[in-house]
Formats: C-alpha cells, sequence, structure tokens
C-alpha cells in the first residue's frame, strides 16, 4: 500500500494557533515534517491546538517530530485521534504537559477568550444588531436531498440577536460543508447553540456567506426563525 505522505497545515483561530497534521508521520517523512513544523511554531506562541484526528499511523520520530517543536510556556492541546496512533503518544510519555481533548466543547472551555482575542468582526449584518465577540459550542445540521442528516460542528467567535459566525476547530468535514453549503442556495440549518450557565437554545438559519482565510473556513449564518424566550436568553448573554 502506498504510504500517505503528511499534510501539515497551519491556521488561527483568534490567538490560538491550529496545526494540522494528516497522512502517516513515520521513518523518514517524520524527520521531513519535524523540520515543517519547527518553521510553522518558529514564532512565541502562547496558545497552540495540534489535531491529529486524521492521523492515519505514526512511529517513535513523527511523536518527536511534534513533541519535541511544542513550546514549554505555551498552552499545548491536542485533538486526538485514532486508538493505535493515541497509544503511540501515551507509550512514548509525551503527553504531560499537553492537554488532551476529544471534541470542541473541552477545547472551548479550555482556551475561552483566546479563541476571540484580536479578533475583527469578520461580516456585518444588515441590521445594527449589538454583537459580542465569544467562544461558544455550536452544532447545526440539515437533511440533504436523500433525507440523511448532515451534522457539523463548530465554535462561535461572534454572535448578535440576528445571527453569528461560526469557525471550525476540526476541518475534516470542510470539503462537505464547501459543497453542500453554498450560501446562493439559501439552504435551512438548525442550529444548536450552548450558552454559558444555560440549556441549549435551538434556531433556524441560512448561510448568508463563508469566508476562507488560508486553511480557514468560516460561515455568517443570519438567524431565520428563533423562539422568543431563546432570542431573549441572547439578547440577556450580549448585555452582560
Amino acid at each position: 500500500m502506498k504510504q500517505q505522505l503528511p499534510q501539515i497545515t497551519r491556521r488561527r483561530i483568534g490567538s490560538v494557533v491550529i496545526i494540522d497534521i494528516k497522512g502517516e508521520l513515520v521513518g523518514p517523512w517524520a524527520l521531513k515534517a519535524k523540520e515543517s513544523i519547527a518553521q510553522l511554531l518558529s514564532e512565541n506562541i502562547k496558545n497552540l491546538i495540534i489535531n491529529i484526528k486524521e492521523l492515519q499511523t505514526v512511529d517513535s520520530l513523527g511523536v518527536k517530530a511534534i513533541s519535541e517543536n511544542l513550546h514549554e510556556n505555551s498552552r499545548n492541546a491536542l485533538i486526538s485521534g485514532k486508538i493505535s496512533v493515541m497509544e503511540m503518544f501515551s507509550r512514548l510519555n509525551v503527553l504531560n504537559n499537553i492537554k488532551v481533548f476529544d471534541d470542541e466543547n473541552g477545547i472551548i472551555s479550555f482556551f475561552g477568550k483566546e479563541f476571540v482575542e484580536n479578533n475583527n468582526p469578520p461580516f456585518i449584518e444588515k441590521r445594527n444588531y449589538s454583537r459580542l465577540n465569544t467562544a461558544i459550542p455550536l452544532e447545526f445540521y440539515y437533511n440533504d436531498s436523500h433525507e440523511q442528516m448532515i451534522v457539523f460542528k463548530a465554535i462561535v467567535t461572534d454572535l448578535s440577536e440576528g445571527g453569528l459566525f461560526a469557525e471550525y476547530l476540526d476541518l475534516e468535514t470542510v470539503d462537505t460543508v464547501n459543497k453542500r453549503l453554498d450560501p446562493y442556495d439559501l439552504k435551512m440549518l438548525e442550529l444548536k447553540i450552548k450558552l454559558p450557565h444555560h440549556d441549549y437554545i435551538y434556531a433556524s438559519g441560512k448561510v448568508l456567506r463563508t469566508i476562507i482565510t488560508g486553511e480557514q473556513l468560516g460561515l455568517g449564518i443570519e438567524f431565520y426563525k428563533i423562539a422568543r424566550e431563546d432570542k431573549q436568553i441572547i439578547i440577556d448573554f450580549l448585555s452582560v
């Protein structure tokens, strides 16, 4: 079987740098990858996420390519991947100074405001709503033409009573998002938002636009239908 060469990309949400590593991080390719990762992390980074969810195989050289490039003074997090990959990381005992997460919710709680630090408003709605840079979990879904439910998870980095802007921590489904969520289709999405100290808020919305910055994808979504009490919860949250 042909080896899947490692693919390493860098993106940023707020002041959090995310390194996505895919393919196979083994042997000579791991040594080359170590140089690539070092270049991507050459600056002073305070908040770092290593996303290995799509890493297929890793050996000891691959683990060292990652672990030896981590900054001692930064907050380091890892989006966990395959069981065999995680077993290799555990076997080499390199997870002591890095927090491991299985999903977006834990990472959002860990980094919090760093996800919106230095963020500018990513899109302007037609109506002049007060808005807030924030970091809260979002799950949204719709039924495709075959009545199959398509589910995405993201992080809300900008919220108003009229809509939100969401960005992806995990880019596994970005190709699907790009193909299926064309703003011109005006496809209706069902939104599930988790505000602090509240149960989930539900709403329907449509994608106004997509914004791509390097490898990072964001969606501007306008609320189409939302219960009055849920809208009031958002208003109260924005005014705190």
